[in-house]
């Protein structure tokens, strides 16, 4: 026994604070995740969309970009029509193509993207600097996705929150903004839970498994330990003032709090593990080439190859002028679903959409689905107009593409949420992309070994998967860390009160062995000395 509680104690005085850092940073990402550029802010200044120029077609935009697409985005810069290419499987990296000329854009000097933001943000004409030029991350620019854009140009605003724009060299636009809450909350938050400002480091995987593993050890032994050492009747101390725990002082508090919050450690602790794919039974697999094909889009940024012939640039404009009728648009995007092509576009938020515009990851600027007025138009066959879904009788088809060799179990419509698709709180998801959860949507369930469930939606012909071994890691990392089961995350501020009281309890815990460790340290010093 002694021996145990020794290794508890070390391990508690490794990582007490650590675990204290863990609860307030989980409290701030309940309301903030990192920074960023969020879609609505993007969409309202691009330029209004004049395609009556473009003379170049998807597919011959994507050889000049040199390689097969997997994103097309079709918008402007400036006056001229331009195609934005993603040839890189996953997150890949985006090459501008005028759509008018056929040319490569050049990329940005510091001095023209300068220019060019004072025109994407004309309010602060005259008080925009370059603050520097990043080839590598600062604090705020470490996710994968934001990677891709770099070098970038990081140009101070000089207003009174300090905001700050990220303008990518080589894809022309802006990526990411910032002002001075943001950064701050975004480090306290995410940064400090994740210790993701060290993200491109080969040994951050490692390190965040070191302290994931050390830290479910040490609770699970502290719960053993606190059940062990708690007697049912007082008999220790002297009388009157027997006690049931042996301990005096601050470790009675922490003896006590394990009691209550000890188990809540262990669940922090397990799906914090969980959430790094390394738990036996609970890592998340790819989605097939056949779901891929059929229209799956991953929260890697996994997505289809589109499929570009039989596209021409004279459909590309009957296209927008299509998007163009049925409300303002400023940007067509290219999605494949069951391997037929698709422009979805979305109507320019107003300026009261864009201040209550809710963002579901930091990658909200280049996700191809958002929960925003929308319209699909056919790429082949623009002539039948703007729809305001896919056609719903198709969706199963789509399904039976993405799982061939496997029957169909069980068909259903769903106009609720289940429990496993549903709107995540997406704070404690800002570094990965999200997509939107539209109702109403077909859930299809298969007989194959993995026991695949596929959600489809005919709003943004999305395709969403879920295996057993899925379902399994929404418990174990987003029921356990986030607690967003439905009988409580439906009904805030009922999940916001128990999450925060929660957090608090398990931060006594972890904090009060903050002193006595300090002061065990302090002796230990002294007798090496």
């Amino acid at each position: 026994m002694a021996w145990l509680i020794l290794t508890h104690r070390w391990m508690g005085i490794v990582l007490c604070l650590m675990m204290v850092v863990w609860c307030i940073s989980g409290a701030v990402m309940m309301y903030a995740g990192l920074p960023h550029l969020n879609a609505g802010e993007r969409l309202s200044r691009l330029p209004a969309l004049d395609a009556s120029t473009v003379r170049v077609s998807p597919a011959e935009a994507a050889a000049t970009a040199g390689g097969n697409a997997f994103r097309i985005r079709l918008s402007m810069m400036g006056s001229r029509p331009v195609y934005r290419v993603n040839t890189g499987f996953v997150f890949g990296r985006w090459t501008l193509v005028y759509a008018d000329t056929g040319e490569k854009f050049a990329g940005f000097s510091s001095d023209e993207a300068i220019r060019w933001l004072e025109g994407y943000v004309p309010e602060a004409r005259g008080r925009l600097t370059l603050d520097t030029t990043l080839h590598g991350p600062d604090l705020y620019t470490h996710n994968p996705g934001i990677q891709t854009h770099m070098p970038m140009y990081r140009i101070a605003v000089r207003d009174a929150v300090g905001s700050e724009y990220y303008v990518s060299q080589h894809s022309g636009e802006a990526v990411m903004k910032t002002d001075r809450l943001g950064r701050f909350l975004g480090f306290v938050g995410y940064d400090l839970h994740t210790w993701f400002f060290f993200r491109q480091k080969t040994w951050w995987s490692l390190l965040l498994q070191t302290l994931g593993w050390t830290a479910l050890g040490m609770v699970l032994l502290g719960v053993t330990l606190g059940i062990t050492r708690v007697s049912l009747q007082p008999r220790y101390g002297k009388e009157p003032n027997r006690s049931r725990t042996p301990y005096k002082g601050i470790m009675k508090w922490h003896h006590v709090a394990g009691l209550f919050f000890g188990v809540l450690g262990v669940t922090w602790a397990f799906s914090g593990v969980v959430s790094l794919g390394v738990m036996p039974g609970f890592k998340e697999t790819l989605y097939t080439p056949s779901q891929v094909e059929a229209g799956a889009r991953s929260v890697q940024g996994q997505g289809p190859r589109l499929p570009l012939d039989g596209i021409s640039a004279a459909q590309v404009r009957e296209a927008a002028s299509a998007a163009l009728a049925a409300f303002p648009v400023k940007e067509l995007e290219l999605i494949s679903t069951g391997t037929e092509p698709w422009w979805l576009v979305y109507r320019t938020p107003t300026p009261e959409e864009v201040r209550n515009w809710h963002s579901r990851s930091a990658f909200d600027f280049i996700s191809p689905t958002l929960d925003h007025a929308h319209r699909l138009i056919s790429a082949r066959q623009p002539e039948l107009g703007a729809l305001e879904s896919l056609p719903a009788d198709r969706m199963l088809t789509f399904a039976r593409q993405a799982m061939p060799g496997a029957q169909v179990v069980s068909a259903d419509w769903l106009q609720d949420y289940d429990n496993y698709y549903y709107e995540r709180h997406t704070s404690f998801d800002l570094g990965l992309p999200q997509p939107v959860k539209t109702l109403p949507v077909l859930r299809v369930k298969f007989d194959d070994p993995l026991q695949t469930w596929l959600y489809l939606s005919p709003s943004h012909g999305q395709m969403l998967k879920f295996e057993g071994i899925e379902r399994a890691n929404r418990w174990g990392y987003y029921g356990l860390h986030s607690f967003d089961f439905g009988f409580l995350f439906r009904h805030r501020p009922v999940w916001d009160i128990v999450v925060l009281i929660l957090l608090g309890g398990v931060a006594v815990l972890a904090g009060s062995s903050l002193l006595p460790a300090w002061r065990r340290l302090r002796r230990v010093a002294r007798r090496s000395v």
